[in-house]
Protein backbone atom coordinates (compact mmCIF):
# COMPACT_ATOMS: atom_id res chain seq x y z
CA UNK A 1 0.00 0.00 0.00
CA UNK A 2 1.38 3.12 -0.85
CA UNK A 3 1.64 6.16 1.68
CA UNK A 4 -0.94 8.16 -0.03
CA UNK A 5 -3.66 5.46 -0.28
CA UNK A 6 -3.72 5.39 3.32
CA UNK A 7 -4.86 8.89 4.00
CA UNK A 8 -7.42 8.45 1.13
CA UNK A 9 -8.53 5.40 2.48
CA UNK A 10 -9.28 7.25 5.94
CA UNK A 11 -10.46 10.33 4.48
CA UNK A 12 -13.00 7.71 2.51
CA UNK A 13 -13.78 6.47 5.90
CA UNK A 14 -14.31 9.72 7.46
CA UNK A 15 -16.79 10.95 5.04
CA UNK A 16 -19.20 7.66 4.88
CA UNK A 17 -19.37 8.13 8.92
CA UNK A 18 -20.15 11.82 8.18
CA UNK A 19 -22.85 11.15 5.77
CA UNK A 20 -24.27 8.36 7.90
CA UNK A 21 -24.58 9.84 11.02
CA UNK A 22 -25.67 13.11 9.59
CA UNK A 23 -29.03 11.81 8.38
CA UNK A 24 -30.47 15.13 8.09
CA UNK A 25 -28.33 15.78 4.84
CA UNK A 26 -30.19 13.73 2.62
CA UNK A 27 -33.30 15.63 3.49
CA UNK A 28 -33.67 18.75 0.65
CA UNK A 29 -36.55 19.88 1.75
CA UNK A 30 -38.25 21.84 4.57
CA UNK A 31 -41.63 20.13 5.99
CA UNK A 32 -45.05 21.76 4.78
CA UNK A 33 -48.41 19.75 5.93
CA UNK A 34 -50.20 17.91 3.93
CA UNK A 35 -53.64 15.41 4.83
CA UNK A 36 -57.52 15.95 4.66
CA UNK A 37 -58.82 19.25 5.60
CA UNK A 38 -60.24 19.32 9.30
CA UNK A 39 -62.96 21.29 10.58
CA UNK A 40 -64.26 21.72 13.97
CA UNK A 41 -67.90 20.59 14.77
CA UNK A 42 -70.26 23.12 13.13
CA UNK A 43 -71.59 24.29 16.54
CA UNK A 44 -68.20 26.10 16.85
CA UNK A 45 -66.57 28.74 15.59
CA UNK A 46 -62.51 29.55 15.67
CA UNK A 47 -61.47 32.80 16.54
CA UNK A 48 -58.20 32.04 16.90
CA UNK A 49 -54.85 29.69 17.20
CA UNK A 50 -51.69 31.11 18.52
CA UNK A 51 -48.46 30.03 20.10
CA UNK A 52 -48.41 29.85 23.45
CA UNK A 53 -45.10 29.82 25.76
CA UNK A 54 -46.97 30.62 29.68
CA UNK A 55 -48.71 27.37 29.84
CA UNK A 56 -47.47 23.41 29.86
CA UNK A 57 -49.79 20.76 28.43
CA UNK A 58 -48.51 17.10 29.24
CA UNK A 59 -49.27 16.47 25.70
CA UNK A 60 -46.34 18.35 23.90
CA UNK A 61 -43.32 19.65 24.36
CA UNK A 62 -44.49 22.92 23.49
CA UNK A 63 -48.17 24.65 23.64
CA UNK A 64 -50.39 26.51 21.38
CA UNK A 65 -53.43 28.15 22.50
CA UNK A 66 -56.79 27.75 20.45
CA UNK A 67 -59.63 30.49 21.05
CA UNK A 68 -63.28 29.28 20.22
CA UNK A 69 -66.80 29.66 21.19
CA UNK A 70 -70.23 27.89 20.76
CA UNK A 71 -72.31 29.13 18.60
CA UNK A 72 -75.70 28.76 19.65
CA UNK A 73 -75.85 25.99 22.72
CA UNK A 74 -74.46 26.73 26.41
CA UNK A 75 -71.28 24.85 25.52
CA UNK A 76 -70.25 22.70 21.76
CA UNK A 77 -67.48 19.61 21.97
CA UNK A 78 -65.23 18.11 19.48
CA UNK A 79 -62.19 16.29 19.44
CA UNK A 80 -59.14 17.21 17.98
CA UNK A 81 -57.48 13.91 16.26
CA UNK A 82 -53.97 12.35 16.50
CA UNK A 83 -52.14 13.91 13.57
CA UNK A 84 -53.63 16.75 13.47
CA UNK A 85 -51.86 19.43 12.03
CA UNK A 86 -51.48 23.10 12.83
CA UNK A 87 -49.98 25.44 9.89
CA UNK A 88 -47.66 28.29 10.48
CA UNK A 89 -48.91 31.53 8.66
CA UNK A 90 -45.17 32.49 8.55
CA UNK A 91 -42.44 30.68 6.99
CA UNK A 92 -40.25 31.13 9.76
CA UNK A 93 -42.23 29.93 12.26
CA UNK A 94 -42.41 25.79 13.01
CA UNK A 95 -45.66 23.97 11.75
CA UNK A 96 -47.15 21.73 14.49
CA UNK A 97 -48.94 18.91 15.40
CA UNK A 98 -50.56 17.06 18.37
CA UNK A 99 -49.79 13.37 18.60
CA UNK A 100 -52.68 12.47 20.82
CA UNK A 101 -56.61 13.01 20.46
CA UNK A 102 -57.33 15.77 22.40
CA UNK A 103 -61.19 16.50 23.33
CA UNK A 104 -61.66 20.53 23.42
CA UNK A 105 -65.32 21.65 25.22
CA UNK A 106 -66.13 25.65 24.10
CA UNK A 107 -69.03 28.13 25.69
CA UNK A 108 -70.43 30.94 24.20
CA UNK A 109 -67.45 33.18 25.61
CA UNK A 110 -64.43 32.86 23.78
CA UNK A 111 -62.92 30.13 25.51
CA UNK A 112 -59.10 29.26 25.42
CA UNK A 113 -57.96 25.91 25.05
CA UNK A 114 -54.43 24.76 25.75
CA UNK A 115 -53.13 22.21 23.51
CA UNK A 116 -49.78 20.29 23.83
CA UNK A 117 -47.93 20.24 20.70
CA UNK A 118 -44.97 19.07 19.09
CA UNK A 119 -42.87 21.15 16.29
CA UNK A 120 -42.97 19.94 12.56
CA UNK A 121 -39.32 22.33 11.69
CA UNK A 122 -35.90 21.67 13.65
CA UNK A 123 -35.00 24.63 12.00
CA UNK A 124 -37.26 27.06 12.13
CA UNK A 125 -38.46 29.48 15.06
CA UNK A 126 -40.69 28.07 18.07
CA UNK A 127 -43.98 29.60 17.90
CA UNK A 128 -44.67 32.69 20.37
CA UNK A 129 -47.66 34.46 21.52
CA UNK A 130 -47.66 36.46 18.05
CA UNK A 131 -47.46 33.86 15.92
CA UNK A 132 -50.37 32.44 14.64
CA UNK A 133 -51.78 28.97 12.93
CA UNK A 134 -54.22 27.74 10.39
CA UNK A 135 -56.32 24.42 11.53
CA UNK A 136 -55.21 21.40 9.46
CA UNK A 137 -55.20 19.52 7.99
CA UNK A 138 -54.91 16.26 9.34
CA UNK A 139 -51.57 14.66 8.43
CA UNK A 140 -51.34 12.07 5.08
CA UNK A 141 -47.47 11.81 6.49
CA UNK A 142 -47.01 8.16 7.26
CA UNK A 143 -44.14 8.45 9.65
CA UNK A 144 -46.37 11.17 11.36
CA UNK A 145 -49.16 9.21 11.70
CA UNK A 146 -47.49 6.19 12.70
CA UNK A 147 -46.04 7.79 15.49
CA UNK A 148 -49.50 9.24 16.12
CA UNK A 149 -50.66 5.78 16.88
CA UNK A 150 -47.36 4.60 18.58
CA UNK A 151 -48.31 7.22 21.47
CA UNK A 152 -52.21 6.96 21.27
CA UNK A 153 -52.35 4.88 24.76
CA UNK A 154 -48.79 5.96 26.07
CA UNK A 155 -48.07 8.15 28.75
CA UNK A 156 -45.33 10.81 27.02
CA UNK A 157 -45.36 13.53 29.50
CA UNK A 158 -41.89 12.23 30.92
CA UNK A 159 -40.48 11.61 27.57
CA UNK A 160 -41.40 14.48 25.76
CA UNK A 161 -38.15 15.84 24.36
CA UNK A 162 -38.07 11.89 22.88
CA UNK A 163 -41.01 12.08 21.15
CA UNK A 164 -40.53 15.66 19.92
CA UNK A 165 -37.12 14.13 18.16
CA UNK A 166 -39.14 11.33 16.95
CA UNK A 167 -41.01 13.91 14.99
CA UNK A 168 -38.00 15.56 14.05
CA UNK A 169 -36.76 12.42 12.52
CA UNK A 170 -40.06 11.90 10.43
CA UNK A 171 -40.43 15.14 9.32
CA UNK A 172 -36.71 16.54 9.07
CA UNK A 173 -34.95 13.39 8.33
CA UNK A 174 -35.03 9.94 6.74
CA UNK A 175 -37.87 8.59 9.48
CA UNK A 176 -38.13 7.04 12.50
CA UNK A 177 -35.20 3.95 12.81
CA UNK A 178 -36.54 0.57 15.05
CA UNK A 179 -34.62 1.79 18.04
CA UNK A 180 -36.94 4.82 18.54
CA UNK A 181 -40.24 2.59 17.92
CA UNK A 182 -38.98 0.27 20.41
CA UNK A 183 -38.38 3.04 23.04
CA UNK A 184 -41.82 4.80 22.35
CA UNK A 185 -43.38 1.44 22.21
CA UNK A 186 -42.09 0.61 25.82
CA UNK A 187 -43.32 3.88 26.89
CA UNK A 188 -45.62 3.37 29.91
CA UNK A 189 -49.88 3.05 28.74
CA UNK A 190 -51.91 5.56 30.03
Amino acid sequence: MSATTAPSRRLILVFILLLTACDELLIPTDFEPTGSPFSLNPGITLIAIAGDRQHFSPNGLYSLALVARANNSAYASDTLPGGLLFTSSKNSTQHMIILKDHPVTFSTNNTTVVLGVFCCNRRRLIPAETDTFMLGPLTDNPGLRQLAELVRHKRISENLGMVQRAVWMVTDSTGLNQAYIDSISALPDE
